[in-house]
């Protein structure tokens, strides 16, 4: 059988690549490249030398041919290298100041193998070439990158011993391209550095250098997190060994307790060891991520130990909340993908919830991180200790203002009514009965909104109406106050109440009175013979005050709403003598374009034609409709057009 043509294939052998995707293929990891220079031949004396015997027959331009011409009597033996050194090394300096140049690789090449022979005599000159070095990094050409970086990588493998004794000036020197404009030039100087920073043998005192920095320089925030993402970043998605030391150490320098005698910007730091979690989430297997969980619950247990301790201004507070910030990131991260002890995390989170004399800022942060747990698409923890926690947030004291968004927060959360919503309502129910009117509100709020979520009213006729029973038990302790206890009501009386108002008081607040309406429907225990003529009443009032002007829009659609109330307690044909239809077609009459009257009339009307009520939906009742809402159907909103054909056409 005759074979395709090579040129009949899936893809093209050469295709074009993006500067993003050069850039992912530069490699700069010197420590773990096998050295594979002929350097171990008797006969060759320098690795200089050697370098540029090979470098003589890879690269014939006149740049390099220059060059070589420049230094090839003065390397041939190590005497020789030693003796004209300076001369050698001003040769180099000179032709990598060269712009342009097509020997740049041979070059940066040979500075290693120059420095891998002098030792002690080239380090002097270490500063004058990392200058030059970092004077080519602004360019698109991701292979002069490569060599670059790949260049000052090798001058650290083979220079550490010296840098290490002047670590400070050295990390001063490095650390400006910490602080580069683009991402990619402080991610390759972060790499290359990394092996550096895993040598220093007082790295407590490297670390208080760097931090120090960031106070001056806020700008290298995110390039010294990347620094020591690289130093803990190990081979196979691993962390490296150095990560149980290096970072418990660094979580430290978070608050008082690792400054020691040095002020140190905590914010910033915070900042910078969040940036580095963030970057070993993206690259740090699931599986290898415990080392980092264990040295973040050993530092909380520290500052929980501090929190416990300490009076009421202790420091130890924000130096939480910088820990939390960190968790936040990870458990954030993929919906909790690399949680590896989702039990030991709860569990750390629960002891937290309950630690005494944490600032809000912080009780914040925390409840933030328990709701994304909870919420993680990643993450299983056992119902009994997800149910537990949930009841020591609410059990906690924290401030309603923090309570309140983080349970509304918990709406989509999975088995929310079987583990949240119970401790929930005993929580909302101490908020409705007490006599504050301000936790009244917010209680009112929160429960509208959990309507809205998991029980919105109907939108149009032919939605059925949903129930979500919010069971208020009435078992609460009762108020120390004789005043107060003989004052507090069940949330069932409270809620009518907002609706059951005196004639000469008026309506009343509109917002509280959708609010009550809204939640009516699903409030227990609540006889629906006294909830009826409390909704009816109020309709015959909204109706007079939208009918003479009194109330507006805003009127109509608390009206709409309570008539929705009504239809959800009585299912027959009773409507009618509740609720006449000839107030309901004035309403429609009068407002023939509002969204609030169409519905009102499409909720009347179908249920009129559910309970077989022809005499009101014969044909010439049909016609007058619809001679007043035709207009609507040229209407640019297609929820007018869809409820004037459900008001003209009910089922």
């Amino acid at each position: 059988m005759k074979t395709k043509s090579s040129y009949h294939k899936s893809e093209n052998t050469y295709r074009f690549l993006t500067f993003s995707e050069r850039l992912a293929n530069v490699n700069i990891d010197v420590i773990h490249r096998i050295d594979r220079t002929g350097s171990y031949e008797e006969d060759v004396e320098t690795y200089f030398f050697e370098g540029l015997t090979r470098w003589r027959d890879l690269n014939l331009t006149e740049h390099f041919t220059t060059f070589s011409k420049e230094v090839v009597d003065k390397s041939q033996s190590f005497n020789l290298l030693v003796f004209h050194q300076k001369s050698i090394v001003e040769s180099l300096k000179s032709h990598l100041s060269v712009r342009g140049s097509f020997a740049y690789q041979p070059l940066l090449d040979l500075v290693v193998q120059l420095a891998r022979d002098l030792q002690t005599d080239f380090y002097p000159h270490f500063q004058d070439f990392f200058l030059i070095i970092t004077s080519m990094l602004e360019t698109q050409d991701t292979e002069l990158l490569e060599w670059a970086f790949t260049c000052l990588s090798y001058l650290y493998k083979y220079l550490w011993k010296h840098m290490v004794k002047d670590m400070a000036h050295m990390y001063m020197l490095y650390s400006t391209l910490l602080a580069h404009k683009k991402d990619h030039i402080r991610s390759f100087a972060a790499e290359s550095f990394a092996f550096l920073m895993r040598k220093v043998p007082d790295l407590e005192g490297l670390l208080n250098c760097m931090f120090q920095d960031l106070a001056d320089h806020p700008e290298k925030v995110e390039g010294v997190g990347e620094l020591l993402f690289q130093m803990c970043k190990g081979v196979r998605n691993m962390f490296h060994s150095c990560t149980r030391t290096a970072l418990p150490m660094a979580l430290r320098k978070l608050g008082p307790s690792g400054e020691g005698s040095v002020s140190l910007p905590w914010e910033a730091i915070g900042e910078a060891l969040d940036h580095m979690a963030g970057a070993a989430a993206n690259h740090i297997h699931k599986e290898h991520f415990l080392v980092m969980w264990e040295c973040l619950q050993g530092c909380v247990g520290e500052v929980l130990q501090m929190l416990e301790s300490e009076g009421e201004d202790s420091q130890a507070s924000e130096h939480m909340k910088r820990l939390l910030h960190i968790y936040h990131t990870l458990v954030e991260h993929k919906g909790g993908a690399i949680i590896t002890c989702p039990e030991a995390v709860c569990e750390t989170l629960i002891q937290l919830i309950q630690a005494p004399r944490l600032s809000s800022s912080c009780q914040q942060v925390l409840l933030q991180v328990t709701s994304l747990l909870l919420l993680g698409d990643n993450v299983s923890v056992p119902d009994a200790l997800v149910q537990d926690m949930l009841k020591k947030v609410f059990r906690s004291g924290s401030d309603q203002d923090l309570v309140l968004p983080f349970a509304k927060e918990m709406f989509d959360m999975k088995q929310f009514e079987q583990l949240l919503l119970p401790s929930l309502l005993r929580y909302l129910e101490q908020m409705l009965v007490s006599s504050d009117p301000v936790s009244r509100q917010l209680a009112l709020e929160l429960l509208t909104s959990l309507i809205l979520c998991k029980a919105e009213p109907p939108t149009d006729g032919s939605m059925a109406f949903e129930k979500y029973p919010l069971v208020f038990t009435g078992q609460l302790p009762k108020s120390s106050d004789p005043t107060e206890r003989k004052d507090q009501v069940s949330v069932p009386q409270y809620v009518l109440s907002l609706l059951d108002r005196p004639k000469e008081a008026g309506v009343g607040d509109l917002s509280h009175l959708w609010a009550a309406l809204v939640l009516l429907p699903h409030i227990r225990p609540l006889e629906p013979g006294r909830a009826i003529p409390v909704v009816t009443v109020l309709i015959d009032r909204l109706l007079d005050d939208v009918e003479s002007g009194a109330l507006g829009k805003g009127g109509l659609f608390v009206t709409r709403q309570a008539f929705s109330t009504l239809l959800s307690f009585k299912e027959s044909a009773e409507v009618l003598s509740l609720v006449q239809v000839e107030r309901v077609r004035s309403i429609i009459q009068k407002f023939p374009t509002d969204h609030s009257a169409l519905l009102l009339g499409d909720l009347y009307y179908t249920r009129l034609a559910l309970n077989g009520c022809s005499a009101h939906l014969s044909h010439d009742a049909m016609l007058e409709l619809y001679q007043m809402l035709h207009s609507n159907l040229s209407s640019n909103v297609s929820k007018i057009r869809l409820l004037t054909l459900t008001d003209s056409y009910p089922l």
